[in-house]
């Protein structure tokens, strides 16, 4: 198709509503498409899945719209972050402005400023970001005015501690009884009636002759128990702390960059990669002066 309209709305249904206007208008229900993070991308006619390649969110999109490379990033992080998005696509310029006047009226959200709202917010494009890295040579040497880094990252060991249950002590008290025995004397009195046979004078003290009345009561002991509490021991709960070393041994990892010489060199020759290899010297012989000169025949290692 030579012409293409693209609309994003944050509902299916304002998608789905914008869609039947559309087709209501005369517009051919293959030339429409939504596309959202969980049915794919859908024409208006069968309702399912227009794909089921295994391939990106954004690769699919780039496949059913057309997209350049930004715009393709665009629509898929809309997307990604559960916008629809209603394409339409138009045989010339007429149609095209005509489906833009109808969708208009439902309300479509402003791509552009989501966009720049979800950069504010950390969003980077792919395309915006990309580097030199994965250039073959000839596209290095173009762009050696360029300046590529590559991150040195390494990971660093952190050992923290955290709280563990291991067990413990639990103390109960319980209320048991058992039997006691004590010893105790009980004194006992009991009244006692004696005659005794006597002879001799009455006397004064004698009270002859007059009713008399004596008494006597009988007492006895018994055992009275009460019970007092005491305490006589003591069960005591606590803590004892140790503290000892442990060694961690794990593994991180480090980024190393190796640097390889590439290109040719007047002074040798290449190697495979374009790595300079070092070649035996052809030229006349040169000998260092010194004390005593070798004057035999000349002989090169091969």
């Amino acid at each position: 198709m030579d012409h293409s309209v693209v609309a994003v709305f944050d509902k299916r249904e304002d998608a789905e509503r914008a869609r039947d206007a559309l087709l209501a208008d005369g517009f051919l229900p293959s030339s429409t498409r939504i596309t959202s993070a969980t049915s794919g991308s859908s024409s208006s006619t069968t309702g399912k899945a227009a794909s089921s390649r295994d391939d990106s969110l954004g690769d699919k999109i780039a496949r059913f719209f057309g997209f350049e490379d930004d715009d393709e990033e665009t629509y898929s992080e809309a997307v990604r972050r559960g916008h629809y998005v209603l394409q339409l696509d138009a045989t010339d310029q007429d149609e095209a402005s005509r489906a833009q006047d109808i969708i208009a009226r439902f309300d479509p959200a402003d791509i552009d400023k989501k966009s720049a709202e979800w950069r504010e917010s950390g969003w980077t494009p792919r395309t915006s970001a990309r580097s030199t890295y994965g250039l073959d040579v000839e596209d290095a040497t173009a762009r050696s005015s360029e300046e590529a880094a590559i991150p040195i990252a390494e990971e660093r060991l952190e050992v923290g501690k955290r709280e563990v249950q291991r067990g413990g002590v639990r103390v109960v008290s319980r209320v048991v009884q058992k039997p006691v025995e004590a010893d105790v004397s009980l004194r006992e009195e009991r009244a006692t009636v004696t005659r005794h046979p006597v002879d001799r004078a009455v006397t004064d003290s004698d009270r002859a002759f007059q009713e008399q009345s004596i008494e006597v009561r009988e007492t006895a002991e018994e055992a009275v128990v009460g019970k007092t509490a005491r305490v006589v021991e003591e069960v005591r709960v606590g803590k004892d702390i140790d503290t000892r070393e442990e060694t961690i041994r794990d593994t991180v990892r480090r980024t190393e960059v190796d640097v390889e010489q590439i290109g040719a060199s007047k002074a040798g020759s290449t190697g495979k990669g374009g790595v300079l290899r070092a070649v035996p010297y052809t030229g006349p012989e040169r000998r260092r002066p010194g004390k005593f000169a070798y004057s035999g025949p000349e002989r090169r290692a091969a």
